[in-house]
């Protein structure tokens, strides 16, 4: 949880640290690669892999302006030397590019680390630690937010003009981001806990109320945050978690989802903070012709000038100071959706092996989710109900690029895929 901690993992001093701690993990934990039951997908990662680091091999002029035609346009726009006879890279920021080729490496370690560890019984220690983060990231960040909304940490100032800071981001749907993740997960441990020892008066002990009194914290901080697309994505994970429950025949566990429910729905009417998050609901229509629909509109340019190769992951921003035509005062750095900000860096050398890896997991989901009978089923349901619920909110946001939410992302995949039961709650 350093990453989350640490301003999110956005500044790339931070990323060290987190590396060195998922190589050791991967080291003491020696996960198998491939895994025997999902071959494929393991092969379809390093695939992805593969191919974003072909955007950083150099490529004869000829061949470049063959595979990217556009690259060379943005080229003559942005650098002194773009005539001049050389190689160059597919990206067009290859510093960028490599960033973010290195924090998919490390993306796709935590996946295969977590995988191991659950298998092996290790949920335990990684939901605890989930719901002591929430927990705190959550009070940390309602403490801030109303004694200095413009100051990290209350102490250090962060490069926005548009919008206050929210705990450890320096945006606050990124920080929704997290929370949409880390609280559906959160009350499936809480209800598997209950579940597995069969009653409410042996199931709530002093750990299920600590529990309970996470998930409630991280559900206020969401409120307090006042996201709409963390509003959003946190329905689209209750929807999700519902699915499941009703899927799941024969579980009187059911009713407790259902309370869950009751007790959110209670909690933000009690906020008085959730008139303003349905305000900013009701002033979509009239923000409807700027804002996003803005930054989509001009992105598209660039996927059709880009189509084969992508501008290179993490070079979103730079394709962009030659694309962007209205709004000058400010740079459109995020296409505010992360499957078109996808095909973008990507282009169809990224995206086709990306989608393909998606549909293997989303199917391994499936099978695990059908063939998991025991009580830890509803942590399983939980980390795939916060899957959810952040894959929906990416259709207009970008969250999952800080480092912070794309490792609890991995982590949650890893629960979500592994191929026995988790036993300890």
């Amino acid at each position: 949880m350093w990453t989350l901690f640490a301003f999110g993992g956005l500044p790339t001093w931070t990323l060290a640290p987190a590396a060195a701690a998922i190589a050791l993990a991967a080291v003491l934990i020696r996960p198998q690669i491939p895994h025997p039951t999902s071959r494929v997908l393991d092969g379809l990662l390093l695939a992805c892999v593969a191919c974003a680091a072909l955007q950083l091999v150099p490529l004869p002029p000829g061949v470049r302006n063959t595979v990217s035609p556009h690259a060379l346009t943005v080229d003559r726009a942005l650098r002194f030397d773009a005539s001049a006879a050389g190689s160059r890279t597919l990206s067009l920021d290859p510093a960028a590019t490599v960033r973010a080729l290195g924090i998919a490496v490390m993306l796709i370690a935590a996946f295969w680390t977590a995988r191991e560890a659950v298998a092996r019984g290790g949920i335990r220690p990684i939901a605890r630690t989930v719901c002591l983060a929430g927990f705190v990231v959550s009070v940390v960040a309602m403490t801030t937010h109303y004694t200095a909304p413009r100051l990290l940490y209350g102490i250090w100032s962060a490069d926005t003009l548009r919008s206050p800071v929210y705990g450890p981001f320096v945006n606050r749907n990124h920080m929704a981001s997290w929370l949409v993740m880390a609280l559906p997960f959160a009350a499936g441990y809480l209800v598997a806990r209950i579940a597995r020892r069969g009653s409410v008066a042996a199931g709530v002990d002093a750990l299920s109320l600590w529990i309970g009194g996470a998930v409630c914290a991280m559900f206020a901080a969401l409120v307090v945050s006042l996201s709409r697309s963390g509003a959003v994505g946190i329905a689209g994970a209750a929807v999700c978690g519902g699915l499941i429950a009703v899927g799941r025949r024969g579980s009187g566990s059911r009713r407790w989802l259902l309370a869950t429910a009751a007790v959110a729905l209670a909690l933000f009417a009690s906020m008085p903070i959730s008139s303003q998050l349905l305000a900013r609901f009701d002033r979509l229509e009239q923000n409807a012709s700027g804002g996003r629909l803005q930054i989509w509109r001009e992105t598209l340019p660039i996927v059709r000038d880009f189509t084969l190769t992508g501008v290179g992951l993490g070079a979103y921003h730079t394709a962009m100071l030659v694309y962007q035509r209205t709004d000058r005062t400010r740079l459109f750095n995020q296409a505010h959706d992360e499957y078109l900000q996808l095909a973008t860096e990507g282009g169809l050398l990224v995206s086709i092996p990306l989608a393909a890896a998606a549909a293997f997991l989303i199917a391994a989901i499936a099978r695990r989710l059908r063939e998991d009978r025991s009580d830890g089923f509803w942590i399983r349901a939980g980390a795939v109900s916060g899957l959810a619920g952040v894959m929906v909110q990416s259709l207009w946001e970008t969250g999952l690029r800080m480092p912070a939410n794309g490792l609890l992302f991995a982590v949650l995949c890893g629960i979500a895929v592994h191929g026995r039961p988790a036993r300890e709650t």
